[in-house]
């Protein structure tokens, strides 16, 4: 948990730095930026680039005017006007965000889309609300979260207005989780299934799954404890199945399926929702849309994770492998071998499917995962996380299949591991852990020695039999 203070106490200190110490303005802001890091404050919702003088009568002279329009019911055209401008000085940066939220804007805001029944206006309020709160989402109120659930309740809404409130109320959730707990306590899930139903449109559902996704973050410093576990619970809960029927059914949609499966992920939280992923026919799907967009970097990378989140329900796991899935990894890590990150979220999901699991370990061995593994590792020399992740794969699965361990030193992985040891010494342990289940000569470092006697701490030493 970290310090937070609000913009005026940053704005005090740079004045008071001026005025008490003789800085000058520049100086004076270094100065605050400097004390205040030092005491281990976050600054990063607090504007330290102060506006020009002309930047900040521009900004605060549209926002009045705006307010003139909304109370006096003007020209919906000349109120469109100053939407867009605002939206874009907003959009500029956090300086004219903090500057346009001490101005009221965002109260305005919702004053001009109750006012203003046109289309076209209340689009460019709901444009203008989302630039204003990125990054600064703690302008939400009460009646803030009203408006969303009034509105998302709202079936004759047209659908574009639709898809931006959800927009809006996901700038709303990140970085803040009393927001997000506002907005959940709010019942607004009632809502969210209404809208992942197979007949509604793709662009809903998409911005539906994106604001669940930011309902189970866990993104705000200034809270030492959240609810995103009890929220992913409870999501998973009551939309898996739609879920899964919408991935099911929407096989040839490359981005929906994306953002399914990232959805998915998240809401993995415990070991029953893996089996109910399965039970639902899940595994087909998965397996099917990999095999469609073998050739979509993102789509694979995405599956490797799910696949991974999976494999925490040891059923779940063992059906995987069962289904083929060995080989369809093996492929896809082959596949997109040029991009690391993807060959590391493959190599972490067969480290999870041959976990304490010798008979997955056969059918990685025989559908030629050492290969595999070895060459990702050598393709990719220089990227320390690919090589840990390599490691635990290696590791995993001849720590109970010790057959294997000939092959993957026929491929030359020895040679790899030491090096590795001589360039990333932050993951010494893990290619150690790899070399001594491969039968290497390896030294092993002590973590401590005892003294002997009797025990006066409740110190364990460190186990290195214990598998990744």
């Amino acid at each position: 948990m970290v310090l937070e203070i609000t913009q005026e106490t940053f704005d005090s200190a740079v004045k008071e730095n001026v005025e008490i110490l003789g800085l000058s303005e520049e100086e004076a802001l270094d100065e605050a930026i400097k004390q205040f890091k030092a005491q281990g404050v976050d600054l990063g919702k607090i504007s330290t680039q102060p506006m020009s003088k002309k930047e900040f009568e521009n900004l605060t002279t549209a926002i009045e005017q705006l307010r003139k329009l909304q109370e006096l019911k003007g020209s919906p055209e000349k109120v469109n006007t100053i939407l867009e401008q605002l939206k874009n000085e907003c959009d500029k940066g956090l300086p004219q965000k903090v500057a346009a939220g001490k101005a009221d804007l965002y109260y305005i805001l919702l004053n001009t889309y109750e006012t203003f029944k046109d289309k076209v206006n209340r689009t460019n309020v709901l444009k203008a609300l989302i630039a204003l709160m990125t990054k600064q989402p703690d302008l939400l109120d009460d009646r803030g979260v009203q408006f969303i659930i009034n509105n998302l309740k709202d079936h004759n809404q047209d659908l574009s207005l639709q898809c931006l409130i959800l927009k809006w109320t996901k700038v709303c959730c990140i970085l803040h989780e009393l927001n997000r707990q506002k907005i959940f306590e709010a019942h607004i899930l009632d809502i969210l299934k209404d809208f992942l139903k197979d007949n509604s449109p793709v662009e809903l559902i998409r911005d539906t799954l994106s604001l669940c996704r930011a309902l189970v973050l866990d993104d705000d410093v200034r809270v030492e404890f959240g609810k995103a576990h009890e929220h992913a619970r409870i999501i998973a809960t009551e939309t898996l199945c739609s879920i899964m029927s919408l991935l099911c059914k929407f096989k040839g949609e490359e981005q929906l399926n994306y953002d399914i499966m990232l959805t998915l992920t998240a809401l993995m939280v415990r070991t029953e929702f893996c089996k109910n992923v399965d039970d639902a026919g899940g595994l087909d799907c998965i397996k099917s849309v990999m095999e469609s967009f073998s050739s979509s970097d993102k789509i694979i990378r995405q599956s490797f994770k799910l696949i991974k989140a999976l494999a925490g329900n040891d059923d779940c796991k063992v059906h995987m492998v069962k289904q083929g899935y060995a080989g369809g990894i093996n492929d896809s890590i082959l596949n997109n071998i040029e991009n690391p990150q993807t060959v590391t979220a493959g190599l972490a999901a067969i480290a999870a499917l041959t976990l304490r699991n010798p008979d997955n370990s056969k059918a990685f061995y025989e559908a030629g995962a050492p290969d595999v593994i070895v060459n990702a590792m050598k393709y990719h020399m220089d990227q320390k996380a690919l090589q840990k992740t390599g490691s635990w794969a290696i590791r995993n699965m001849v720590s109970r299949s010790k057959y294997q361990t000939g092959k993957f030193l026929e491929l030359g992985v020895e040679d790899v591991l030491c090096q590795d040891i001589q360039k990333f010494k932050d993951i010494e342990y893990d290619i150690k852990a790899a070399l001594r289940d491969l039968g290497c000569n390896v030294t092993l470092k002590e973590e401590w020695t005892g003294k002997g006697g009797a025990l006066t701490t409740g110190l364990t030493r460190r186990d290195d039999n214990k598998e990744n």
